[in-house]
């Protein structure tokens, strides 16, 4: 019995051991065709705005890490994944992008060749507690222009972020931003933010209290309800901006207008990370605005971190998995067409429809095995949108049936087969 229990305990062991690791998930199917679908119309926009591609190693030294995000910030204490290597280096899984490009921008010598519009996609990771939409590895899409300081790179670094949600057929969300001043306006904030939180440190978190002595103004980002009561109350750094700060924030705020996109001001919103400065910004979901769907804002310092030029940089990064949660998949024009023999007579006409599409670059699946209903229910779990069906009319008449898959309430298309490829590619355009 004793031996049974341990093969038993042996097997339960294996079994846990070869699932994935706490906060990481698997992507494949559906969830992985939405992952490629962002990034393709992420990729799309940037490229129409002058962004070309960089990809920076997942595993950097954790001074990057450091120096860029700041020792006090929660990424740094608390989230990051870092360990020594055999050689007795501290490295780090990378917890955002921007410090990677930054830091490859300086080590590469791209430093000659500024302003760089920059976009970057991949896994990030973080320690954190796994929830809804919260994921220890995650995946991020990010944009970075640097070089060129101006309000008019603020405002079309939201624009983009914008676009890149509408062009996945996201439209309830909305654009909170607010400033964090240059240098000087960020000292007279800070004194005056200390003042003020002093008064109510009693009534603080403990991560708030801590944060009063090291970085005061990270209490405007807590999470604690009782905090959050008294950030309400707290000064806002309007009042403290430098007449240069506030002259950029103004001219950015118009901008937005002049461009018809919609904000909202934040007063309370600071951003996580401590190389922000002047414009920071926020996309939350109007359905549940309690997680951001990304964000960003300007940077001014970070190059020199990484003993670079003095030159400032703007940017912002998605949490992928965040839009795929808002994402409903069947209305979007995921192009996948199945040709489906209604038996095995017509199999040899089908199977030369689908060499035509191919020709063509048309994506499309073969299905030969089972009746009419399996046959479909395959073309919907390959997440074919449409299926062309061949049957002995069909072979008879020269016309193909064709079934819009998400659309139940539309007769099917008798399309002559001449006129099928013109038919598909106008469909697959809009």
């Amino acid at each position: 019995m004793l031996q049974l229990w341990q093969c038993c305990e042996s097997i339960l062991l294996f079994v846990m051991s070869i699932g994935p690791v706490r906060g990481m998930k698997d992507l494949y199917g559906v969830s992985f065709e939405m992952y490629r679908y962002i990034v393709q119309k992420s990729i799309e926009v940037g490229q129409k705005h002058g962004y070309m591609m960089m990809s920076t190693p997942i595993l950097e030294h954790t001074s990057v890490f450091q120096r860029a995000i700041g020792d006090d910030t929660d990424v740094v204490s608390k989230e990051m994944y870092s360990f020594l290597d055999r050689g007795g280096d501290s490295l780090t899984l990378r917890p955002e992008g921007t410090a990677g490009i930054i830091r490859a921008i300086v080590s590469e010598g791209m430093t000659q060749n500024m302003p760089l519009k920059i976009m970057y996609y991949g896994e990030m990771f973080r320690y954190d507690r796994p929830q809804k939409g919260r994921f220890r590895q995650f995946h991020q899409i990010g944009f970075e222009h640097v070089g060129y300081k101006t309000p008019y790179s603020d405002a079309l670094m939201i624009s983009v972020a914008s676009e890149i949600l509408q062009k996945c057929g996201i439209f309830d969300f909305k654009i909170c931003i607010n400033t964090l001043g240059d240098d000087e306006s960020r000292a007279e904030y800070t004194k005056a933010i200390v003042k003020f939180f002093s008064r109510y440190e009693d009534q603080l978190s403990e991560e708030s209290k801590r944060r009063l002595i090291k970085n005061p103004l990270r209490i405007l980002d807590s999470k604690d309800p009782k905090d959050q009561e008294i950030c309400f109350m707290a000064p806002m750094i309007s009042d403290y901006l430098s007449k240069e700060s506030g002259i950029y924030f103004d001219q950015v705020c118009s901008i937005l207008h002049d461009c018809g996109i919609k904000y909202e001001m934040d007063k309370l919103l600071v951003r996580g990370l401590d190389y922000y400065s002047h414009t920071a910004f926020e996309i939350k979901s109007t359905i549940d605005d309690k997680n951001s769907i990304g964000g960003g804002g300007r940077y001014d310092k970070l190059m020199q971190m990484f003993d670079g030029p003095d030159v400032s940089g703007v940017g912002f990064a998605f949490g992928v998995e965040r839009i795929m949660e808002l994402l409903s998949f069947n209305n979007q024009p995921l192009q996948k067409v199945a040709i489906i023999p209604f038996s095995d007579n017509e199999n040899k006409v089908a199977f030369d429809i689908l060499q035509l599409l191919y020709s063509y670059d048309i994506p499309a699946e073969f299905l030969v095995l089972g009746n009419i209903s399996k046959k479909m229910k395959i073309a919907n779990r390959l997440l074919c949108n449409m299926a062309i069906i061949i049957g002995e009319n069909e072979v008879k008449n020269k016309v193909a049936s064709v079934k819009f898959m998400n659309k139940e309430d539309q007769d099917q298309k008798m399309i002559p087969f001449d006129d099928l490829v013109s038919f598909l590619k106008h469909n697959m355009a809009q």
